[in-house]
């Protein structure tokens, strides 16, 4: 791919890069970093270079984890406005010498008015109030809020530094989208709130994501749904101030509702709404919903090619051991595997046999798929977890089964046939 531009500033772009402009239409912004020049998609959220900023770093967040680019960014002591955006989301971290001054979002849900709402320090009436004020007198909420004694300057402080906290471990946690940093122009005012820690908000990060992996062991998201059981609350439960929003959640449930409805209803965040509901059903106080196989169930377009890779994979592998005269005892070996009652993904291979060719049945992986998507797992994540464990467990069987140099060989082309799900 090449595209020319001449001294008149005209662009001649090639096929190949025009389809690729023309995948992400729009208009854009061009900043430059010395000889590079970066395209920058500007639909006026903040995402391009503000007067006098220069841009000085930009990346995909998939090849530059936010975790590790933090990390990078607080020990060199950096002090510059970091935009993040995933789709439509956009996040704008301001640090000053390596901390975090300030994180800013678009979202509705993480505006400061709400987050105050989700403490508990408003109502939505105060703030709605509030909000009327600060477009009359344009003034921030924070400063209509804090003239109207709605909320003193210690609690106000301290909100802001609850939000921050969580819009940063959250966006870290970001698997996907871009990144830009900005470096400031020469009459930038900071905030004049002194900047939190980036280690600390680093560990706290890290902290909430260990515990999430924990919660989602049981609550695979927040579309899951649960309900009450018979159960009778225990007054220790009731006692501990450390359950209190999981002692608010219970009242939710009446009869079901499901993790992002007590979100909501409670007006907090996610992760918080996740802890609740997992120390709900730790006690068996609720318990998920059980959902039914739909044998109507069919794979979306995206998914059903997912499978078709792996069923490729499947039959490659197939062919290897029909060759070898080893069929019977891999076959055997696989079922095994498949209906483990102890197996991580049970359900998912719950009735799956491998056809004559060494594939997988996609009808029957749509049904049972049915029931995961319906208690709130991902699809596509739960087929490639799910079928890329099934391929190691084939491999490692094949290493008893094919000589060395032949079992060699069949990996490579196994990975080649992979890397097309990238």
């Amino acid at each position: 791919m090449s595209t020319i531009i001449d001294k008149a500033g005209g662009v001649v772009a090639d096929e190949a890069d025009r389809r690729l402009l023309a995948s992400v239409p729009g208009r854009y912004h061009l900043q430059q970093a010395a000889s590079l020049i970066v395209w920058a998609l500007d639909e006026g959220t903040g995402a391009v270079a503000r007067p006098g900023e220069v841009l000085a770093i930009a990346g995909n967040i998939a090849s530059m984890p936010l975790l590790g680019l933090m990390n990078m960014l607080g020990q060199s002591r950096e002090t510059g406005r970091l935009v993040v955006k995933r789709g439509s989301a956009e996040r704008v971290i301001l640090m000053h010498n390596g901390d975090v001054a300030s994180v800013g979002s678009n979202l509705p849900g993480d505006r400061l008015g709400v987050f105050l709402i989700r403490l508990g320090k408003i109502s939505e009436a105060a703030l709605a109030e509030a909000q009327n004020e600060a477009t009359r007198s344009n003034k921030r909420i924070g400063q209509v809020l804090l003239s109207s004694g709605l909320i003193d300057s210690h609690q106000l402080w301290r909100s802001i530094q609850e939000q921050i906290t969580e819009l940063f471990a959250d966006v870290v946690q970001w698997s996907e989208g871009s990144f830009a940093l900005y470096r400031l122009a020469p009459d930038f005012q900071m905030p004049s709130t002194p900047p939190l820690t980036m280690q600390g908000l680093l560990l706290e990060a890290v902290r909430r994501a260990d515990e999430m992996s924990v919660f989602r062991e049981r609550l695979p998201s927040t579309a899951a749904r649960l309900s009450r059981t018979a159960k009778d609350v225990p007054e220790a439960f009731q006692r501990d101030p450390d359950l209190a929003i999981a002692q608010r959640a219970l009242a939710v449930f009446a009869p079901e509702a499901s993790v992002a409805d007590v979100a909501k209803m409670l007006f907090i965040a996610e992760f918080d709404a996740t802890r609740a509901c997992y120390e709900l059903v730790k006690r068996s106080l609720v318990e998920i919903v059980k959902a039914q196989a739909d044998n109507r169930a069919t794979l979306r377009r995206e998914d059903e090619l997912k499978v078709e890779v792996f069923n490729v994979a499947f039959r490659e592998v197939h062919d290897e051991v029909v060759r070898a005269g080893q069929l019977t005892s891999f076959t055997v070996g696989v079922q095994k595997y498949l209906s483990d009652p102890a197996h991580a993904f049970r359900t998912f291979f719950q009735g799956v046999e491998l056809d004559h060719t060494g594939a997988l049945p996609p009808a029957t992986l749509a049904r049972n798929l049915s029931i995961l998507s319906a208690e709130g797992h991902d699809a596509g994540t739960v087929i490639t977890e799910a079928l890329t464990e099934l391929t190691f467990f084939m491999l490692f069987q094949c290493s008893a089964f094919l000589e060395a140099d032949v079992d060699e060989q069949l990996g490579r082309r196994v990975r080649l046939i992979h890397a097309s799900l990238r």
